[in-house]
């Protein structure tokens, strides 16, 4: 907790608990060793001092207004303010180690502050904290500099729990960004306000803990004493969808009243909140509403509460999903929720930004896209890009290391150190990588856990087309950033300088590569139905319909509107208060207009999203499949039959009721005793084969059948709950050892199917295990458990909707690139010879 907390609401709200569980104040004592540093507060009145600045009306010129009713907007005359404190501090301030901390509400802010230090970059050493900074960026304002004075430019992430060593100086603009839900648009709105005297407190406390401190309050003591105790809470500027579904998806039923839990929390939202964030569930169909007048999670509320992702992006993924895109559409919602991006953000330099952009993705003309969407879909596309050129290249390593060895590797640590010079020749951050990788293995694994109808069928990766990609480094040296710019002493800027290398084989990603505008148009069409959603609910007087022309061509000119205009009869648009008004560029974005009704441009969104994008909503796979399905045999009974791991051969023999049992082989890990099962006539049966890999490589064990007429490999799940670490091995070598099967005598038509309860697919990470050996899963489907009934023992507790049964995971190899990564085949082949 805090240590600027209202400590006294905290001990009333809980005061009714029992004796024993009753809330204590525990007072923590200092260290006997620990240095008790001075701080000192000053305001606007002895700041004008000084600098020797005009004393007169301050509050007026610096904060808007006399008190915190006041426009929290950052004027010039701020900024020019906070340039010559630092300016007096450094003059004033011998120790050159002691650093300063600028506190300031926006990105925007700290780019107009950071423009002013330009001119002195052999005097401060300037470092950025913003969430869009890398974390490697970030932990080198921890360093004390002894060559030149610190500066730290940071929003509110430096409030708290961070602990800069050396901070002698605070200079707090009393302003904050702060996010809140705009119930005209129906979203999520951001502006600035005047912080809290907590949060001054906190900022206050960023100085004074490894040396004295001197804190500079940009307003002054009247305005501060007109400044609230505390922030406003979150809960009553949020728009509590998200906290009404996960109360309305609580377990045990007792608590899942939104409408009185919530009434009970430390600050109560206004019961017309909690009603609107039921009635928009209800409209999207997360909750029903019953007879009794309760409401209730669907299937689709449960699945969108279970994501670990922001609401807005939850909804985004799943419709994705819907339209067949699984891994762009989570990638992408993702992206929307994180910082920093994979993609180099060089604070300050804008048009370098723009450019390290363009080179994964560059819109034209033709494209209509906003601009938050053409930042996500290049950092889309500098995924993909990644898992292409870089993963795929490691992931070749390892299939040729296991080929050599016969042992797969418990990780792949030691690609930190290629992959950080990778990345930096590309303009890319390794950690984000890894950020996103992880968030989209646990939504996978959420998915999985609920099955969806959409995991049925499954289209492969966009990033897989072209097959053959290829990228070439051109390594070039570089001098400076940007030979056409200034250059101030910043880290952000310095820690990638370090390589003196960039690739120049620009574009990385061409406009044709990764199917990037079928992704593009699901992205607009998704926002364009997002937006007519909340346009349903607002209710706009004398508004044309959606669906209506207007009936003059020239669009009106907005400028006439307002009185502006000085063109004339000679003015090109119509002064027409008849004429269409020119489209808003922001409207059906993901940014969206921030000026509502007042903006002077249309608002029209068109023709409606065709039904078949509106109409589907998640529902549960229902229906289990039976062994028989043509899904999973080969087709015209043309092709032979592997199964691995079967070890009473109960699969193989209910598989052989179904195809011709001369077809099938089955490897059973012990011996076949004569209480087996009763085995059919014509199976072919390899005993006591513990490690399936063995069978593939051909080293202890030889298929019975030639590997060409091999269409089906099957691993059946026969491992209790207490051997996952051993099945989790052996399916890692299993598909390590049958991609370097099919890699090195390119095999076509070959599938691998896993059955397994689905519990047991997401604690052994099949399908991260698979991904990394290049095998993605195409269909996933519940297994008729009258015919497996086998499984019905190991029973799994599972949580409202979730799912606990046997299902068949159908898995493809796609092979990696030949033009990007040569005649690895022959490697391959090499490598086994070698052993």
């Amino acid at each position: 907790m805090s240590a600027t907390a209202d400590i006294t609401r905290y001990k009333e709200y809980f005061r009714d608990l029992g004796r024993g569980e009753r809330v204590e104040v525990i007072a923590i004592p200092c260290s006997p060793h620990t240095s008790i540093f001075q701080r000192k507060v000053l305001y606007l009145e002895q700041i004008a001092d000084i600098l020797k600045i005009n004393s007169q009306l301050l509050s007026s010129k610096y904060c808007s207004g006399p008190d915190a009713s006041a426009d929290a907007e950052i004027n010039y005359d701020v900024y020019e303010l906070i340039h010559k404190l630092l300016l007096h501090i450094h003059q004033n301030e011998p120790d050159i180690s002691k650093s300063i901390l600028v506190f300031l509400p926006t990105y925007y802010a700290l780019e107009q502050q950071w423009i002013r230090l330009l001119p002195f970059s052999s005097t401060f050493k300037v470092h950025i904290l913003h969430r869009s900074i890398g974390t490697d960026e970030a932990l080198q304002t921890m360093e004390i500099s002894k060559s030149c004075r610190k500066v730290i430019l940071a929003t509110n992430i430096a409030e708290s729990s961070v602990t800069i060593p050396g901070v002698a100086y605070v200079i707090d603009s009393c302003r904050s960004l702060q996010v809140y839900w705009d119930p005209i648009r129906k979203a999520d709105a951001a502006g600035l306000v005047w912080i809290s005297k907590s949060q001054a407190e906190q900022r206050k406390g960023r100085t004074g803990r490894t040396c004295d401190g001197q804190i500079y309050r940009l307003v002054t003591g009247t305005f501060y004493s007109s400044l609230n105790d505390h922030e406003y809470p979150a809960i009553l500027r949020c728009s509590l969808r998200e906290q009404v579904l996960m109360v309305c998806c609580a377990e045990p039923r007792s608590i899942s009243d939104p409408s009185s839990l919530l009434q009970r929390v430390l600050n109560p939202p206004d019961p017309d909140a909690i009603e609107e964030a039921l009635e928009s569930l209800v409209q999207i169909h997360a909750l029903e509403k019953t007879a009794s007048g309760r409401y209730e999670p669907t299937f689709y509320g449960c699945l969108l509460n279970s994501l670990p992702l922001s609401f807005d992006s939850s909804v985004l993924a799943l419709k994705f999903c819907e339209l067949g895109a699984i891994h762009e559409g989570i990638l992408i919602s993702i992206m929307l929720d994180i910082q920093p991006l994979p993609i180099l953000h060089t604070f300050g330099y804008r048009e370098l930004c723009q450019k390290y952009i363009d080179n994964y993705f560059k819109g034209n003309g033709s494209v209509q896209i906003g601009k938050k969407e053409a930042t996500t879909i290049g950092n889309l596309c500098a995924f993909q890009f990644w898992e292409r050129v870089f993963k795929d290249k490691h992931r070749l390593e390892y299939l040729k290391y296991v080929a050599k060895t016969q042992e797969p590797e418990e990780s792949h640590t030691f690609l930190t150190k290629p992959e950080e010079e990778w990345c930096a020749v590309h303009n890319l951050l390794p950690a984000a990588f890894k950020n996103i990788s992880e968030i989209y293995d646990v939504v996978v694994m959420q998915l999985h856990r609920f099955r969806p109808s959409f995991l049925v069928k499954i289209n492969p990766p966009k990033f897989l087309q072209p097959s053959e990609f290829n990228h070439t480094c051109l390594h070039r040296e570089i001098l400076d950033l940007e030979e056409d710019v200034d250059s101030l002493s910043l880290e952000t800027e310095n820690a990638h300088s370090d390589s003196q290398k960039r690739c120049a084989a620009t574009p990385y990603v061409s406009p044709t590569d990764f199917e990037t505008s079928t992704i593009v148009e699901m992205l607009k069409t998704l926002v364009k139905m997002k937006t007519q959603h909340a346009e349903n609910k607002i209710s706009y007087k004398g508004r044309l319909g959606s669906n209506v022309k207007p009936t003059l061509g020239t669009q009106a000119c907005v400028f006439f509107a307002n009185g502006s205009c000085n063109l004339g009869d000679v003015c090109r648009f119509s002064h027409s208060s008849l004429a269409p008004k020119p489209v808003c560029k922001f409207y059906l974005t993901l940014q969206g207009c921030r000026n509502g009704r007042s903006c002077p441009y249309s608002h029209d969104s068109g023709s409606l999203v065709s039904a078949p994008v509106t109409s589907g909503i998640c529902s549960q796979e229902s229906r289990g499949t039976s062994l028989c399905d043509t899904r999973l045999l080969p087709a015209d009974g043309d092709g032979h039959i592997l199964v691995v791991n079967d070890k009473t051969l109960q699969f193989s023999s209910k598989l052989s009721q179904f195809y011709d049992a001369g077809k099938i082989v089955a490897s059973t890990p012990g011996l076949q005793s004569a209480e087996s099962y009763s085995v059919p006539k014509g199976l072919k049966i390899l005993e006591n084969l513990a490690d399936p890999s063995s069978l593939i490589t051909g080293l202890e064990h030889e298929l019975p059948v030639p590997w060409a007429k091999l269409k089906r490999v099957f691993w059946f799940d026969g491992f209790g709950n207490d051997e996952s670490a051993t099945e989790q091995a052996l399916l890692q070598k299993f598909f390590a050892s049958i991609a370097i099967k099919i890699l090195s005598e390119q095999l076509s038509g070959l599938q691998v199917i896993l059955i397994m309860k689905n519990t047991r697919y997401i604690q052994l990470q099949v399908e991260r295990l698979a991904r990394e050996c290049f095998f993605f899963l195409s269909e996933s489907f519940l297994s008729d458990e009258a015919n497996l009934g086998w499984f019905s023992d190991t029973s799994t507790h599972t949580r409202r909707m979730q799912v606990a049964a046997p299902v068949t995971y159908v898995f493809n190899l796609h092979p990696p690139s030949s033009t990007q990564f040569g005649d690895y085949p022959a490697e391959l082949r090499e490598a086994l010879r070698r052993d």
